[in-house]
């Protein structure tokens, strides 16, 4: 078996405010969770401070848009908990990168909870087109494989 390197690693505790009626956290959140983890990612990938991020944001004419997420339930998490969210490149192309992610939780030991994919492309902001990967942003993601 071949093991993957996952880069990032985010621990977010269950909410009480995460269940839903039928006494679990709702699927949406497992949704937000991986966001909060892909979020990490860019800030490693990009090299930039949390604390430094809106104006990151507004400087910027250029960036990453999420076009696809898939989600794979496999554990139900209840409160009180931790959710730990593993997340790495997956693979690069000409526009668009993927990211992977492997959910676990403290009370589940080893047992992955959940996994997801996404696909990121990215794009001028201002014309919405699709940008090319060029060589340096290539070898920025390639780090986090």
């Amino acid at each position: 078996m071949i093991k993957k390197n996952w880069p990032i690693v985010t621990e977010i505790p269950v909410l009480w405010g995460d269940m839903d009626d039928f006494g679990h956290v709702n699927n949406i959140v497992y949704l937000k969770w991986c966001e909060t983890s892909r979020i990490e990612l860019f800030l490693k990938i990009w090299g930039i401070n949390k604390e430094d991020i809106q104006l990151h944001i507004n400087s910027r004419d250029k960036g990453p848009i999420l076009a696809n997420f898939n989600m794979n339930y496999k554990i139900a998490l209840k409160y009180p908990d931790t959710v730990i969210i593993k997340s790495r490149i997956s693979k690069i192309g000409n526009t668009s990168f993927g990211i992977s992610h492997e959910l676990f939780s403290k009370n589940n030991g080893d047992n992955v909870v959940g996994n997801a994919d996404s696909v990121v492309v990215l794009v001028d902001y201002s014309s919405g087109e699709k940008i090319i990967i060029n060589t340096e942003t290539r070898k920025k993601l390639k780090s986090f494989y």
